[in-house]
């Protein structure tokens, strides 16, 4: 294999694709959660950097007081994941729950960056979305109130890899012009 030239975000883009992949397909919790995290920690320090707020870490519905305890609470899966120094022995209670939110925070996060949503990151936008209508507000649920109700009825019925094989399918058709 060529070595390659990669930039920051392109390694969070290439991480979070291949998390959300591994998502869609229902691999192993902790890779995916270990690979969103890295990519939301790419995107995090790059729109903080650039002056930008409001992802996970530096949301503004946290006040400042209980930030470090949040974010804390937030790493705490993918810190036990990838060091062994302080715990070689220890465990941890993981919802992968909290993966979900990590997925679209930095699909949100690549965005502002400049990075539109490829398909894999609209898949698991839209499948988000479908999902979690009620965390959506007016606007994002704009969008989703213009598909026909069949349409909607018929996505939430779909396993989710089957969902995401289908819109996977849908968008290469529609890019051809079939």
């Amino acid at each position: 294999m060529a070595s390659q030239t990669i930039d920051k975000l392109d390694a969070a883009c290439r991480q979070l694709n291949t998390a959300i992949s591994l998502w869609f397909n229902n691999g192993d919790a902790v890779s995916i959660h270990a690979l969103t995290c890295s990519a939301y920690q790419v995107v995090h320090d790059i729109n903080r950097r650039n002056g930008g707020t409001d992802l996970l870490y530096d949301s503004i519905i946290v006040k400042d007081e209980y930030r470090r305890e949040w974010v804390n609470n937030l790493k705490q899966g993918y810190n036990f994941f990838k060091h062994a120094d302080d715990d070689p022995e220890g465990s941890v209670e993981f919802d992968p729950v909290i993966t979900e939110f990590f997925i679209i925070f930095t699909s949100l996060g690549l965005e502002i960056l400049g990075r539109k949503p490829d398909e894999v990151r609209s898949a698991f936008n839209i499948y988000f979305r479908f999902r979690h209508p009620d965390l959506l507000t007016s606007k994002g649920k704009a969008a989703f109130d213009a598909l026909p109700q069949q349409t909607r009825e018929h996505a939430l019925t779909m396993a989710k890899e089957k969902f995401f094989e289908t819109y996977i399918l849908l968008r290469k058709l529609y890019a051809a012009g079939t």
